[in-house]
């Protein structure tokens, strides 16, 4: 390997507004724990991913995509509300692990496939896969946690809205005149 050769990578505005983003969601996270402390992590995973995927080029972009991000979002969520009950029924009632497991996953390609159609429906653009993704982050999770199936889904697209906020924060008012140049 040639040192000489070796060129870092450039810092420019994007990465910048992504780290500032990410440093809004953490504080608007904080912000939400003084109210409900015991419920929440301190580290806001979804908030965080969605703090750096939606940094776009303009404040417009970023108003344009947060829409379709958060209806898709609705749609993941209504679909992983209307099944949780079903899984957890299948949980209660089905002692085998695998029988279980495979109920379950017909559950999630029914959701899947629901979530899909549904944000298809609704014109969500090029969101319909964060419908499905959405709906099964709200069917998997960790069953040996304490927090409620319902709770957990609603914090998860919770923290979903707060990285949305957070990227439309960052790039609507404190980098409105900087979007001319691939930010």
């Amino acid at each position: 390997m040639n040192l000489k050769k070796l060129s870092l990578p450039h810092i420019g505005l994007r990465k910048v507004k992504s780290l500032i983003s990410l440093c809004v969601a953490f504080v608007v996270w904080q912000l939400i724990r003084l109210v409900i402390p015991y419920a929440l992590d301190i580290h806001p995973l979804f908030a965080y991913v969605y703090a750096i995927i939606e940094i776009r080029e303009t404040p417009e972009k970023t108003k344009q995509f947060s829409f379709y991000r958060i209806k898709a979002t609705f749609v993941g969520l209504a679909f992983g509300l209307m099944l949780l009950p079903a899984s957890v029924y299948f949980g209660e009632h089905i002692p085998n692990e695998m029988l279980n497991a495979s109920a379950d996953l017909g559950l999630i390609l029914l959701g899947t496939l629901g979530a899909l159609c549904l944000a298809e429906l609704w014109n969500c653009k090029n969101f319909c896969g964060l419908a499905a993704a959405i709906f099964v982050i709200c069917m998997v999770r960790d069953r040996s946690s304490n927090t409620n199936i319902y709770v957990y889904a609603v914090l998860r697209v919770v923290q979903t809205f707060v990285g949305i906020f957070a990227a439309w924060l960052v790039n609507t008012y404190f980098f409105r005149n900087h979007n001319k140049k691939g930010a």
